[in-house]
Order: C-alpha cells, then structure tokens, then sequence
C-alpha cells in the first residue's frame, strides 16, 4: 500500500512539474503573434508625452509616437503584421495592469523604480532619461531649501514626493513636509496658480509640457535632481517577451528611428525642448559618436 502512494505522489509531482513547464512557456510573445495584437498601455493627460490634442482631438505625444514604432518594430521581429489595442491607463492602474496580464506593455512616462520592478519587469534600456524638479512662481524662492516645510504638489501615484523629501533633506531641511497629492499634472499646476500649493514637484518634460505659454510666470527652483529613468513595463517573469521589447526598442535606437521621434518633440527645434540630452546614450567623451545604448549582437 505504501509503495503504490509513493507511485502515486511521484507522479503527482511529475505532472505538476509538466504543468508548470508548459505554464512557462506560454509566453506573451506566442499570445501575441498568434493573436495579431498587442495591448499597449498609455496616457491621455501629460503632455508633451501623452495627450489629446484640443485643436483636432487626436491622442498625440513622445510616448504615442514610441508605441506606434514598438508596434511596428515588434511586428518585423515577429515576421506578421501587428495591429495594437490602446488601454487608457492612470498612475494607479499602469502596474496592476501588467502584473495581471490585461495589458502586454505600458509607455506612460513610468520611471522605473525597486519598489515597481517588484512587481512588474522593464524593457532595456530605460526610453528617456528625465530629473525632476520644484516648479514655482517666479522670484518666490531663491533656493530649493526655501521650499523646506511649505506646500507641495504631487500627482497620485509619483515617486515624486519620496524624491523632493529626500532632495530637501539632503540639503538640511529639517521641516514637516506639506505634501498636497492631485489626480493629474493638469490639477497640480491649477492648485499652483491658484496658490493652494507653494511649489510643484515632477519630472522636467513633464512640467514643461503642462505650463506650456503659461510657463513664462513660474521657473523652475534649483537644479534637477533625483534622475528618473522611464522605462517600457511589460508583465512580470516572462523574459522571453521583455527580450523582444528590449530588442525592439533598441531596434529603433539603431536604425535611427527613436531619433527621428525624439528630435520631433524634444530637439532644439522640437515641441517641447529640454534643456539637457535625455536620450538614451553613453558618454560622448567615453565612446565617442558611436554611444548608442544597445545590446552588442
């Protein structure tokens, strides 16, 4: 009796095993080529990244036009044609998302950080490379430690506050912070003209998408800090499909095309201009023109 429950228990563990090796191999790759669609996460509302377009009504920005290419790019690697299925995705439900698989990838301005790649995975390298910043009415502060202990703005969902505590206690503020937590970037800067907040914390491209014509009232207070690297989510322990986003990207970082769409929205004559090169690329002075962040072959 006892041998033939040892049998039993043996083959128990052999088909359990057989499962979770199938499991493992039903990559979101296989799903999405067998499908001919790719759910891709995104914003509506931080511009100059993601947006609807008020004159046209059209979603537009960075983030768009990189999806658009990843699409495009993933569907040369995957020998088909895909088509992509936009999900409107906020703050709050970017990484649940891909952590229960409904979406295949998010590009929506998302840093990438320990406490989120816990829980989801990130495509290499990171797409911009951006810093954050305290934004405030102009002359109202002269140094980022003036802000210790007043109001801040952050959006829901940022590590934008954890960022600006720290900056400030590094720099001696030994104050209680007045963190003041919005929707989105749009209601952020509202409360910062209307003098609910002293100052706004958040990415560069991001604050500067949102001022916009109004930005000629307010400046930025202090140096960026905290640099941020945004990177493309995908779901979690599946590497077999981060490798083809990975590949894809830098894909397009190879052939020019991230370039092109890069140079279109933040390039001297771009939309939205930085002030500092936020492509991803390695030093110059180290690597010289050929400093493409890509994966030797």
């Amino acid at each position: 009796m006892k041998k033939i429950f040892l049998a039993v228990l043996v083959m128990l563990a052999f088909a359990a095993g057989f499962v979770s090796q199938a499991a493992a191999a039903d990559s979101i790759y296989d799903e999405v080529k067998e499908k001919g669609l790719i759910r891709v996460g995104h914003g509506t509302d931080v511009p100059p990244l993601s947006f609807i377009d008020p004159k046209d009504g059209e979603l537009k920005g960075f983030d768009i036009d990189i999806i658009d290419a990843m699409v495009k790019q993933i569907s040369e690697i995957m020998g088909k044609e895909l088509k992509k299925e936009m999900v409107v995705v906020n703050n709050k439900t970017r990484i649940a998302f891909l952590a229960n698989r409904r979406i295949d990838m998010t590009v929506r301005s998302m840093s990438h950080t320990r406490s989120r790649d816990e829980e989801i995975d990130y495509a290499e390298p990171p797409y911009l490379w951006t810093g954050k910043i305290f934004y405030a009415k102009k002359g109202k502060f002269k140094s980022p430690l003036d802000i210790c202990g007043k109001k801040m703005a952050v959006t829901q969902g940022s590590n934008a506050y954890l960022a600006g505590q720290d900056y400030l206690k590094e720099l001696g503020c030994k104050e209680d912070f007045q963190i003041l937590s919005f929707q989105n970037n749009a209601e952020c800067f509202l409360a910062l003209k209307q003098g609910k907040v002293d100052a706004y914390v958040q990415d560069s491209p991001i604050i500067a998408g949102v001022a916009g014509s109004e930005g000629v009232d307010y400046e930025a207070v202090g140096p960026i800090f905290s640099p941020g690297l945004y990177g493309i989510g995908v779901p979690p322990n599946d590497s077999k499909w981060r490798d083809t986003a990975s590949f894809a990207l830098q894909d397009m970082i190879a052939n020019g095309t991230y370039e092109k769409i890069y140079q279109k929205w933040f390039g001297p004559n771009g939309l939205a201009p930085l002030p500092n090169n936020a492509r991803p690329r390695l030093p110059e002075d180290v690597y010289g023109n050929l400093n493409q962040f890509v994966w030797p072959r």
